[in-house]
């Protein structure tokens, strides 16, 4: 309830902050549309396919997406959108209360991984669903771990910016599969590696990589479940350290936007060492593309599973 009645009040705030320059923003479309998008991969497979012809931005850029919600100023900018993309109900759920105001305001929205679906989240079974929950948060949003996943998400973004803007809508279709081939491409060649490895399975700061880990055969456990700001019980950090002794896993993957001492602690405990890998909930310090920063994680994880 407090959450709601704070974007509420951000909403208000933002409409007067936007109100002005609000007017014309429709007639920007001849200069190309301004798309305003949640966070990094979303703003990654965006840009992709839409080039230079608009002016896509992202609203979060340092922090991880699942603890995020926008400022006024992010809201602001949303409403001076002409389309703004957000990746799903189940990751970004300020989204949801801004629908409603946003489509009166003419600003179109889209739910990227809407043509997706998405899986149930396992692993956390002893933490009760009570009244009160949106069902929706019981799903994994990570879909962007799986780059077969992040083609299909190519191809449903060119066809929204298609709508938006019909006279370019083939160059965005044609950006798509370009993206899309790119990827599959990249699935393939580590669906080989994959099969080669001697261990399946894995184990992660938190559940970034289901998807990842079920295109290519493998078992993922993570240590803070779906979000990385939930910390295990000292029960689950007893399990998850009988886990790895059993599986006789060698490795922890930390993440390199999380504080890594939990992971450090079961490394520790059990013998196991440490390595990063990137969730790309957050833009990247390098200045790789998003698939070659995909690339990276999966030769990581490849390198330490063979």
């Amino acid at each position: 309830m407090k959450k709601s009645i704070k974007l509420l009040l951000m909403l208000l705030l933002a409409l007067v902050i936007s109100g002005c320059s609000k007017a014309g923003h429709l007639s920007k479309q001849k200069e190309g549309l301004h798309i305003v998008t949640s966070f990094y991969p979303v703003y990654a497979i965006t840009k992709s396919v839409s080039g230079d012809l608009n002016d896509v931005r992202m609203i979060q850029s340092a922090a991880g997406i699942h603890s995020f919600e926008p400022s006024v100023n992010d809201v602001a900018a949303i409403y001076k959108a002409d389309l703004f993309i957000y990746h799903s109900h189940t990751l970004e759920a300020w989204a949801k209360d801004l629908h409603p105001n946003l489509q009166k305001s003419k600003v179109h929205v889209f739910e990227a991984s809407q043509s997706l679906t998405l899986d149930r989240v396992t692993g956390l079974e002893d933490v009760p669903v009570t009244e009160g929950i949106d069902p929706a948060t019981l799903y994994d949003p990570h879909t962007w771990s799986d780059p077969v996943l992040a083609g299909e998400e190519a191809l449903a973004i060119a066809e929204e910016l298609g709508k938006a803007d019909p006279d370019n809508a083939q160059l965005y279709s044609k950006n798509a599969k370009a993206f899309k081939e790119e990827a599959d491409n990249l699935a393939k060649e580590y669906a080989k590696k994959f099969k080669q490895v001697k261990s399946k399975t894995f184990v992660t700061q938190h559940t970034a990589f289901s998807y990842l880990a079920k295109r290519f055969g493998l078992k993922q456990l993570g240590i803070s479940g779906i979000s990385p700001d939930r910390e295990p019980s000292p029960r689950q950090l007893t399990e998850i350290e009988d886990f790895v002794r059993s599986y006789k896993v060698k490795t922890i993957f930390a993440e390199d936007n999380v504080n890594p001492k939990i992971s450090k602690t079961i490394a520790k405990a059990t013998g196991a060492k440490i390595e990063f890998l990137s969730p790309l909930e957050a833009a990247p310090t390098n200045d790789k593309s998003y698939l070659e920063n995909l690339r990276d994680n999966m030769e990581t994880l490849y390198q330490n599973l063979k």
